[in-house]
């Protein structure tokens, strides 16, 4: 029962809840139904208002976009959700629709249900996608890539050079070095250091070397705020907060939580301390971020202490060509007239991109050959704004900015006066100080110590902003593109006004102008009595006759200096302000004028003419500084003159080898100034003299001197070029020979010390101890009796000496044996960074071996080399070893040891040798070592890490040795079996295991970095590649990196590279090959080698007298490629039938220089020549010379490709026939040769003439032409605007046809050797220089009425050798040859005239002959010859005669003939020859005079005078007190009456007539 009731109990209750369920369920279902209207309407607010939500979010994003803010991930989400619903609602508004059409029709209830089911779903997600919308916080965030990339940066077309390459592997390891912090790359404006920076960010990315790089522009005037705000972009940090600004701790924290960040800030100018005024941790503070800086001053660098300092120079030759033609969008295939000024305008950029990127860019695309020569002579004219398309802000604005950087008008000034030296120059240091102490530069300098100061520290500063150049000690050279800019401010800035000028006449401006520098040869059209009111300083270069006009409006002039001049001192009467006088290599007169500029305080008259100094210089009270350096004919200072220049601070008198002084054997009459006047001058502390030890007077002693340069008994080294004639004022600096007592008081100052010839002295010190505390170098020469340098075995206290020295050179001490006996004194060499020692032969060890002491002494004291750089060792024939130990040779980069022929070892302690460091030794020479041991102690030195430079020549106990695979060049010569079986490779991780072991295996030898292998004479070396020696071993030798090849004298070589074993050896480096005398050798390259040789610039073979070919088996259908390749030299290669197979010639077009010689067997240049045609467009010159079995040089498929051929010579080739090969040709060449200047045809007995060959004889650029015994050329055609013409050994009758000449040729037919020149229609006004030799046939040079001017530019006539000639000019011809200066004559038989009589009326006599330039006559060896020339050209006719020599005129009587009766017998006719220096009378057998009786000549500039054989003469040739010349025919008288009148006049020298004489001056 109980049970029951539960169960009914049970069953109701879930009844009641089953009914309550389905009530309630049915409710919500029906208001599905009931609210389906409302429910649609509903859903379409919702989906409007989300819509609307959706576009402001757009917006929003869009917003941020462009702000390059990146989108937060829930923004993107919410979109993309909102989309999404978007869009189902459109699906179910379809559905909605749908449903209402059917409804009206027929009603489905379970549909309808639905859809409002779905509708109250969308209105709940939308509802919460809004209230999302409402949350929603800023939809964008900085993204740390916000700034543009490195990569976007970088320039996607750098062109590498040398330099920047050097730089960039520079600065990526300092940037791996985690002890660098800090790097600076500093070079001239403009020059590419930014674009490299940034390839290096680049790089260091891409490398892993960092994880972010920051690039920030810091500029003149940095603004900090901004970097600070760049370089947290980068990061991802905002520099600013709710307070306003961070600040620089807040970024420094911040970047110290990136762990690898490069920093390059581009464009510094001055130190920046980077923690506080940026906020950049760098050292210990953060070692993970390092900084680059760019700058264009080195001394920021400097005091930034930037590790490492790396400099960035201008692009090379052919890096500047390579940019350009990019820029440009030139290639290979552009036309040449294009081609060749865009050439010439890349030379005159320099190698600088800031020039050569606008240039580039503004003429690419133009076609027109014009507009490129147009902007080349612009260019040239220092006009580079007015290219068309070039922006002078674009192209001045980076050089500008660091000229107006310069923080003083003072070295703003230095660099402008640097811009009127000529272009290319390398400007003396010295020349500047001269200039600014006559212009008062430095205000408040009262010494020119003290200005020349001033003027280094400008230089530096100029230097080291990149806007001067250093060449060398105390020469500076300024930029081509710099000096145009400086110009160019010069010029369009008011306040400064220099110039240069180039052309005259001048420009009405420059009279405006405070400095002018000429740099023109227009030396006749120098304004005269022009105003200059406000120039200050000039320079004027050029040999040429500046008149004392010139200078009349120079008023204000401070500043003169004056080169290669003829020239009167009177002419600077008009200039009282003139303070410096420079006048040198100058011809001057009225030298007494001197004394009349009070105003001087500089006067260099270095290298000028002058024979004394005269007294009125004495007058020049003010002058400091005085130049007579290299003066050879100054022979006198007049007495007590030097004691006047009481303000004199510089005397420079070196180089004066004719000068004498006062001896104590001296007479009163020889007035000679004394060296003791030196002492009087109170002010003297610089001068530089040459002197013999008996120009020192007992009791003469120098004062104290800053600086001196004396060598003493020694006669100065001669040399021309500029920099050894130039003075050099900052060096103490004494040569002595023999006499050691004659300035004992300069030995303690001296720092440059030379002992020549010293005998007596068995040591340095103490023998000569006279302090040397300041010595820097000494050098001993032949100073036999000297044992060592320091002898210290008698010294009780070790005494300090020679500490200071760092270059010592021994040469011929033949008695030396030891630096020092032990024990050494105190700080001995530690200085010393170069030695050069030979010709010692006593000497065993270099180095005094170090003092070893016992332990009551004290520690040893060992010998400290730590400075030691360069050692040259040579023919010292005891020496065993170099140094005794080598713990402190650090330094060491350069060991050279030559002809030692006892040296066993380089280090002598054995057991230090293990223990030695070399680290910095790059370069090592072993020549001529017979007992130089190997292993061991001298591996250790061939191994050094650093080592780049390896010679080892005829050292044969050098058995086995390792050669490191790091080198960079290896030379080997005179290599044995043994050496080459043993030669062993190692990396120099590799080697300390390699030294204990003694197996050595045949592992491939591989050498990266090598650029230059270069083999002398190993005889039994058979093939280098691999090496095969006589044993059967080879080891495989790879130098991928290999430039240079040279082989030479090696005589069993039978192949260089092995074709078996090369295969995978590649030498697609490879720049050059040389092979001289391997007679075995019968081809040079294997084709697999000859595939990779896409980069061979240069092949030379010689001597190699079994060669075949060039390239071994080569197949016509073969292709390689030499497309690289300018020079080829070949020599005396016997069997080489070929040069270049065709396969091989198809790629020649860079080919520039082609020289052949003495290849008896080579029958044609390019071998199969049968095609269409080959390019040799680059081809500029060609030499082919005793090439016997050549029958032509180029086949016709050649022919139109020459059209950059300049040079063409052929010598000695007996079958030669054509130049150029096929009579179809003719067509082809018609433009073929535009170029061709020069050609040279000799000894071609085979030549022919008429259309092929005539082509090469009348290109219309033909300038120079020279034709030697080729019988078959005929008729012969010259070209119209020829300027160097040359006939020799033209002696067949052939030549001489007549053949008329087409017109288009723009030939002139020579059509008769007999007359040169006899028709008048020729046109040769470009003629220059006429040599004829040999033309037996040859009667007469000029004939007929010639049209005279066309020789007016005939500089040289040259005559020899001709059997009929009668006479060399007619009078016609004789008066129009205005810029003849050189006129040779020999070997004339028949020449009776040089010239004719004129037969014309005597009308045209009123035109006198006249050779207004003619400087050089010689005539030789033409025995019908009577005299020179008429007397009436001597006077003015020869106005610059400078030499004239004649010798060997047997029938000779007068030089210059002339009717005796036209002078009165009282009164004799004076005639100047003015400039005539040298004059020969040789072999003149009947000479009776040189001009007729009464005729008395004057030879003021004369130097020599030479007659010899002359015993018929009777004029009088005597020398005046003023060192003229005389020479005046006497008339018959006795001698009592001769020798009456010559003690009557006041000459000096007269000799005897008819006796040789031999004069000078």
């Amino acid at each position: 029962m109980g049970c029951e009731f539960c169960e009914a109990a049970a069953s109701n209750s879930v009844g009641t809840l089953i009914v309550d369920c389905m009530v309630k369920s049915v409710g919500r279902q029906l208001v599905y139904f009931c609210r389906f209207h409302d429910n649609v309407e509903k859903l379409r607010e919702k989906k409007r208002e989300l819509a609307d939500a959706r576009d402001r979010l757009l917006h929003k994003i869009e917003d941020a976009k462009s702000q390059l803010l990146q989108i937060e991930n829930d923004v993107q989400n919410l979109q993309s959700r909102a989309d999404e619903t978007l869009s189902d609602l459109g699906t179910l508004e379809e559905e909605i629709q749908l449903n209402k059409r059917c409804l009206n029709w027929c009603p489905n209830w379970s549909w309808r249900y639905q859809l409002s089911k779905k509708a109250m779903k969308k209105i709940q997600d939308i509802s919460e996608l809004l209230d999302k919308f409402g949350q929603l916080g800023p939809v964008g965030y900085p993204a740390p890539t916000a700034l543009p990339t490195i990569d976007f940066l970088c320039s996607k077309e750098i062109v590498f050079s040398k330099s920047s390459e050097t730089a960039f592997y520079q600065i990526i390891e300092a940037l791996k070095d985690e002890n660098i912090n800090m790097t600076g790359l500093w070079g001239m404006g403009g020059v590419g250091k930014t674009t490299l920076a940034r390839e290096v960010g680049s790089q260091g990315q891409k490398l892993n070397l960092f994880d972010k790089v920051v690039i920030t522009v810091v500029s003149q005037k940095p603004n900090f705020e901004r970097i600070q705000d760049q370089i947290a972009q980068y990061i991802g940090f905002d520099m600013k907060n709710e307070q306003g600004r961070r600040s620089e701790q807040e970024l420094w924290l911040r970047l110290k939580n990136e762990p690898r960040i490069l920093i390059i800030l581009d464009d510094i100018w001055e130190s920046i301390n980077l923690k506080e005024k940026i906020g950049i941790p760098i050292g210990d503070d953060h070692k993970g971020c390092k900084v680059l800086l760019t700058t264009r001053r080195k001394r920021v660098c400097q005091i930034m202490e930037c590790r490492p300092v790396v400099q960035l120079d201008c692009l090379d030759d052919d890096e500047a060509w390579t940019l350009f033609e990019k820029k440009a969008g030139l290639d290979d295939f552009s036309d040449d007239s294009i081609k060749t000024p865009a050439k010439k305008i890349v030379k005159k950029c320099g190698g600088l991109p800031i020039a050569i990127i606008p240039l580039a860019s503004a003429l690419k695309g133009k076609t027109n050959c014009y507009e490129w020569e147009a902007a080349y002579r612009r260019l040239e004219g220092r006009r580079l704004t007015e290219i068309e398309d070039v922006n002078k802000e674009n192209a001045y604005v980076c050089l500008e900015a660091s000229f107006d950087y310069l923080k003083n008008t003072e070295t703003k000034t230095c660099f402008l006066l640097c811009s009127l030296f000529p272009e290319d120059d390398e400007i003396y240091v010295e020349n500047l100080v001269g200039y600014a102490w006559g212009l008062e530069l430095y205000k408040g300098m009262d010494s020119i110590k003290d200005v020349r100061s001033e003027v280094l520290a400008s230089i530096e500063i100029l230097k080291n902003s990149g806007l001067l150049l250093d060449c060398g000690e105390r020469h500076v050279k300024m930029h081509d593109v710099v000096r145009q800019f400086a110009l160019w401010i010069a010029s369009s800035r008011k306040e400064i006004s220099f110039g240069t000028v180039e052309t005259l006449p001048m420009d009405e401006s420059f009279k405006h102008y405070t400095a002018i520098s000429f740099e023109t040869d227009q030396t006749d059209e120098l304004p005269k009595r022009v105003g200059f009111p406000y120039l200050k300083l000039l320079l004027l270069g050029s040999f040429m006759e500046t008149s004392s006009e010139f200078f009349e409006g120079m008023k204000a002039l401070q500043v003169c200096a004056l080169k290669d001049q003829l020239i009167s001192l009177a002419a600077f009467k008009f200039n009282m302000n003139l303070r410096t006088l420079y006048l040198i290599d100058c011809e001057l007169s009225d030298i007494s004028m001197l004394g009349k500029l009070k105003t001087l305080h500089i006067l260099s008259l270095s290298r000028s003419d002058i024979t004394k100094l005269p007294t009125e210089a004495g007058d020049l009270e003010k002058l400091r500084l005085l130049d007579l350096s290299y003066c050879h004919e100054l022979r006198r200072i007049t007495p007590n003159l030097i004691r006047r220049l009481s303000n004199l601070e510089e005397l420079y008198l070196h180089g004066c080898s004719s000068l004498k002084w006062a001896t104590e054997y001296s007479t009163k009459s020889e007035r000679y100034s004394s060296l003791s006047e030196l002492n009087l001058l109170p002010k003297l502390v610089v001068i530089s003299l040459d002197i013999s030890s008996e120009h020192l007077l007992d009791g003469f002693l120098f004062r104290r001197l800053r600086s001196f340069d004396v060598c003493i008994g020694i006669r100065r080294e001669l040399r021309y070029g500029k920099r050894y004639l130039e003075t050099c004022p900052i060096s103490r600096s004494l040569r002595i020979y023999k006499s050691v007592d004659a300035c004992k008081q300069l030995f303690e100052d001296v720092e440059s010390l030379q002992l020549n010839g010293v005998e007596g002295h068995p040591n340095l010190i103490p023998s000569l101890d006279l302090g040397f505390s300041t010595l820097t170098s000494l050098d001993l020469r032949w100073c036999h009796s000297m044992q060592c340098l320091i002898d210290a075995s008698k010294q009780q206290v070790p005494i300090t000496k020679l500490c200071n020295l760092r270059k010592l050179s021994l040469s011929y001490m033949f008695d030396l044996e030891e630096m020092c006996n032990a024990p050494q004194p105190q700080g001995f060499l530690q200085k010393l960074e170069e030695v050069i020692v030979s010709n010692c032969d006593k000497m065993q060890v270099l180095f005094p071996i170090a003092e070893s002491r016992s332990i009551e002494q004290g520690p040893s004291r060992h010998l400290s080399l730590q400075n030691l750089k360069i050692v040259e060792t040579e023919r010292c024939k005891n020496l065993k070893y170099i140094f005794p130990v080598a713990n402190s040779l650090g330094q060491l980069h350069t060991l050279k040891i030559k002809s030692c022929s006892q040296l066993e070892d380089i280090i002598q302690d054995r057991q230090a040798a293990y223990k030695c460091l070399l680290q910095s030794l790059r370069e090592v020479s072993l020549i001529d070592l017979p007992q130089l041991k190997g292993r061991d102690l001298n591996d250790i030195i061939l191994t050094q890490s650093s080592l780049q430079k390896l010679e080892v020549h005829n050292c044969p106990q050098l058995a086995h040795f390792i050669i490191l695979t790091t080198l960079k060049e290896l030379v080997f010569g005179k290599m044995t079996n043994e050496q080459l079986s043993n030669l062993h490779s190692c990396k120099y991780v590799e080697l300390e295991q390699d030294q204990t072991s003694s197996q050595h295996h045949p592992l491939p030898i591989c050498f990266p970095n090598m650029t230059l292998i270069d083999i002398l004479e190993c005889g039994s070396l058979k093939s280098l590649f691999p090496i095969i020696v006589a044993q059967g071993s080879s080891k495989k030798l790879n130098v991928p990196n290999l430039q240079i090849l040279k082989i030479k004298r090696c005589f069993r070589m039978e192949e260089i590279f092995q074709d078996s074993q090369v295969s995978t050896i590649s030498f697609q480096c490879l720049r050059e090959v040389q092979v001289i005398e391997c007679n075995e050798l019968k081809f040079l390259f294997p084709m697999c080698v000859a595939n990779s040789l896409g980069k061979l610039q240069t092949l030379k073979i010689e001597r190699c007298f079994g060669m075949e070919e060039i390239i071994q088996d080569l197949q016509v259908s073969s292709s390689i490629s030499l497309q690289c390749l300018r020079e080829v030299q070949v020599r005396e290669c016997y069997k080489l039938k070929f040069l270049f197979p065709i396969c091989v010639a198809n790629s020649l077009g860079k080919l520039r220089t082609l020289k052949i010689e003495r290849c008896f067997g080579m029958e044609e240049i390019i071998q199969h020549s049968q095609v269409s045609t080959i390019s040799f467009q680059c081809l500029w010159e060609v030499q082919v010379t005793k090439c016997n079995n050549l029958k032509y040089l180029f086949p016709t498929c050649v022919a139109g490709s020459l059209g950059q051929l300049q040079i063409l010579k052929i010598e000695s080739c007996s079958q030669l026939q054509d130049i150029i090969q096929g009579p179809e040709m003719f067509i082809s060449m018609a433009q073929g040769l535009a170029r061709l200047n020069a050609v040279e045809l000799i000894n071609l007995p085979q030549l022919k003439g008429r259309d092929r060959n005539d082509i090469v004889l009348t290109s219309p650029s033909l300038r120079v032409l020279k034709v030697r015994d080729c019988p078959q050329l005929t008729p012969f055609i010259i070209p119209t605007n020829i300027q160097e013409l040359e006939f020799s050994e033209m002696t067949e009758k052939k030549q001489i046809s007549n053949v008329t000449v087409a017109e288009w040729r723009g030939g002139t037919s020579i059509s008769n050797f007999e007359e040169l020149f006899e028709y008048s229609g020729y046109n040769l006004s470009t003629l220059r220089v006429i040599g004829l030799y040999k033309l037996t046939e040859l009667r007469v040079i000029w004939s007929g009425p010639i049209q005279v001017e066309h020789f007016q530019n005939l500089t040289q006539l040259v005559v020899h050798n001709y059997r009929r000639l009668r006479y060399i000019f007619s009078p016609v011809i004789a008066r129009n040859l205005p810029q003849l200066w050189d006129l040779d004559i020999s070997d004339c038989e028949e020449l009776e005239q040089i010239i004719e009589k004129d037969q014309t009326p005597s009308q045209h006599h009123l035109q006198p002959i006249c050779f207004p330039n003619l400087c050089w006559i010689t005539i030789i060896n033409c025995e019908n010859l009577k005299c020179l020339f008429p007397i009436t050209l001597a006077n003015g006719g020869l106005p610059k005669l400078y030499r004239l020599v004649l010798r060997r005129l047997s029938k000779l009587e007068q030089v210059f003939d002339g009717d005796e009766s036209n002078v009165s017998k009282d009164e004799e006719k004076v005639m100047h020859l003015p400039r005539l220096t040298y004059l020969q009378l040789d072999d003149l057998p009947n000479l009776v005079s040189f001009s007729p009786v009464g005729y008395h000549f004057v030879f003021q500039s004369l130097r020599c005078l030479k007659v010899k054989a002359c015993p018929n003469v009777t004029t009088r040739f005597s020398v005046d007190s003023k060192q003229s010349a005389h020479a005046k025919a006497q008339a018959s008288q006795s001698i009592d009456e001769i020798i009456v009148e010559e003690s009557a006049t006041a000459q000096e020298t007269v000799w005897p007539i008819g006796s040789d004489i031999e004069w000078t001056k």
